[in-house]
């Protein structure tokens, strides 16, 4: 009887676990049980844009669309109070837009292997942010503003063509800051 009581209970607490579900790795689904969405996987979907549909989900902590082909964020992230985890990496991006302020909750930004240029000097209200990766881009300068992030950990710029001077440049900008910088070797370029 014993035995049977504490397999009725794991059942119970098992079954109970299941149906509080945050993580989810279809957007259909997703959309089922929107304000349970805590973690969204949708690497590797095949996006062409970034899915309106996300708006839906204003508990959404962590969301991983690498591996993509999104080519611009939205003008307007303020929908997304709670987020402090985004991965775009390996998408095609091609700048950080002022909206990417709105991220106030945001934590780790992966950016790496887009086609990013422009960093907007928002980028600086970020002030929650500790990791920020954006290796593998057409970047070689940053704004100033950056220079107030001081929360920012880890910035990853390896695999960018960048000659002495404009790493240098970056260095300047965070040599107040307990930061990790990682660049890949200097080229000789312009």
């Amino acid at each position: 009887m014993r035995v049977s009581l504490v397999f009725l209970l794991c059942l119970l607490v098992g079954g109970f676990t299941f149906s509080q579900n945050t993580h989810f790795t279809n957007l259909a689904e997703a959309r089922q049980t929107p304000d349970s969405v805590v973690y969204l996987d949708l690497h590797r979907s095949k996006l062409k844009k970034w899915p309106e549909q996300l708006s839906e989900f204003k508990n959404l902590k962590n969301l991983d669309l690498s591996h993509n082909k999104i080519d611009s964020l939205p003008k307007d992230l303020s929908i997304f109070k709670a987020l402090d985890y985004l991965d775009l990496t390996a998408n095609k991006i091609d700048s950080l837009p002022n909206s990417i302020s709105h991220l106030e909750s945001l934590k780790i930004l992966k950016l790496g292997n887009n086609e990013i240029y422009h960093v907007s000097p928002e980028i600086a209200n970020l002030k929650k942010l500790e990791s920020l990766e954006l290796w593998s881009n057409n970047i070689y300068y940053l704004p100033q503003e950056m220079k107030e992030m001081d929360g920012l950990r880890e910035l990853d710029l390896r695999s960018i063509q960048m000659n002495i001077k404009h790493q240098d440049a970056i260095r300047v900008i965070f040599e107040e800051m307990d930061l990790r910088l990682r660049f890949s070797m200097s080229c000789d370029c312009d």
